[in-house]
């Protein structure tokens, strides 16, 4: 598990290394795992960290496979579903939602002089998080 995942301040963290999936099976499996990164290869390393149950909800649009077995969807009853989000009234809801829970972004911050380095950063794969230009 990398750095960022202790800023997420999850509880019975595991000194060992481990993946995202095992983590999150270590607290018991998530319900919903919404992936917001177009990233396939993130998405398919999450699914055996679903609990019974769980969904992933894909938002984020990648154009390589998202790769799953079906013993990995029928062993817990686990789904996968698109959507497609970006109306208004999505936005809305989200930014209500992310105020009236004090949820705040992971992002990557990089003045506009160095606009083609963060551009250069988020399209190799490297940014751990949204890469934000700053004026």
């Amino acid at each position: 598990m990398n750095a960022a995942a202790l800023d997420v301040n999850i509880p019975n963290y595991a000194s060992a290394v481990v993946t995202t999936a095992e983590a999150l099976q270590q607290l018991g499996g998530a319900r919903v795992i919404l992936a917001t990164a177009p990233n396939s290869k993130a998405m398919s390393e999450l699914i055996d960290g679903l609990g019974p149950s769980g969904k992933l909800m894909v938002i984020g649009a990648a154009f390589d496979p998202i790769e799953v077995t079906p013993p990995q969807l029928i062993s817990g009853s686990r789904t996968i579903q698109g959507w497609a989000s970006g109306t208004p009234t999505d936005s809305e809801d989200t930014l209500r939602f992310a105020e009236l829970t004090g949820v705040r972004p992971m992002i990557e911050t990089y003045p506009l002089e160095k606009a083609a380095e963060a551009y250069e950063r988020m399209m190799s794969g490297d940014a751990q998080f949204r890469v934000v230009l700053t004026m």
